[in-house]
């Protein structure tokens, strides 16, 4: 099994690393047994026991199990997502993923926003957008106060998990909302995008606040093609939406 790993860290911590984009990657399935610990422990030219402490973490978040006669298998992947360092996987051909993933889920966060939003996540989304406005000309900032924007959405659904599916994905979506924050004029549109859909979360018009959310999309992506120099489209794969999405 060949599966890299970045030694700038601990030897165990890069290995847990290693071994999580390795299954993120698809390198291995749910049910696949897992290499005995002295061929991992040579593949990676480290000592045994460093490969023992690392799966003792795989062990106590339940990914990987023992079974009589199999030896050890990937028992269960979903804990997998908290330890992945979201931001190596944000290359020019992952953004399409990227934008499928949120054109899923954030018109219907910003949907169920507009049901269940209180006085205070209401304050709190507004003061993303106010905090973007004083952001302007400052990239990193700006990104912050965005994605900021759109956390603050998914908290107000009062849904827990919907809420920990972003908060995994912060990083990922920050590496590719870059491509959005390189032209003074986009950011202020995409900001305009906020304020509108802040309106639509206040007026409790759940409908207007997610098809805002879809065209804040299609804002972002065209400022994506724009950034990256091209005019081949980005649209997500599958039947999700025809029209192409924003990654910001």
């Amino acid at each position: 099994m060949d599966i890299p790993i970045e030694r700038r860290s601990s030897l165990p911590e890069a290995i847990v690393q290693g071994f999580a984009r390795f299954v993120a990657e698809g390198g291995i399935k749910p049910g696949d047994r897992i290499p005995p610990e002295n061929e991992l422990a040579e593949a990676w030219k480290v000592g045994r026991s460093s490969v023992r402490e690392a799966f003792r973490v795989f062990q106590l978040l339940g990914v990987v199990e023992a079974k009589p006669g199999r030896g050890t298998i990937l028992a269960n992947t979903a804990p997998l997502f908290a330890l992945i360092d979201w931001s190596r996987f944000t290359g020019e051909d992952a953004i399409g993923d990227i934008v499928e993933a949120r054109l899923v889920l954030e018109p219907a966060l910003a949907r169920l926003a507009a049901e269940r939003a209180t006085d205070d996540d209401l304050e709190r989304i507004e003061e993303t957008v106010e905090r973007g406005r004083r952001a302007i000309g400052d990239a990193e900032a700006s990104t912050q106060a965005g994605l900021d924007f759109h956390l603050a959405v998914a908290a107000a659904t009062k849904n827990q998990t919907l809420l920990l599916t972003m908060r995994l994905l912060r990083s990922l979506f920050f590496e590719s909302t870059r491509y959005t924050r390189r032209d003074r004029e986009n950011y202020l549109h995409l900001l305009h995008d906020h304020e509108e859909i802040l309106e639509a979360i206040k007026a409790r018009d759940g409908e207007r606040a997610a098809e805002l959310t879809k065209e804040h999309m299609r804002h972002g992506v065209s400022f994506t093609l724009e950034a990256l120099g091209r005019t081949d489209g980005l649209e997500p794969a599958g039947d999700v939406s025809k029209q192409p999405t924003e990654t910001q």
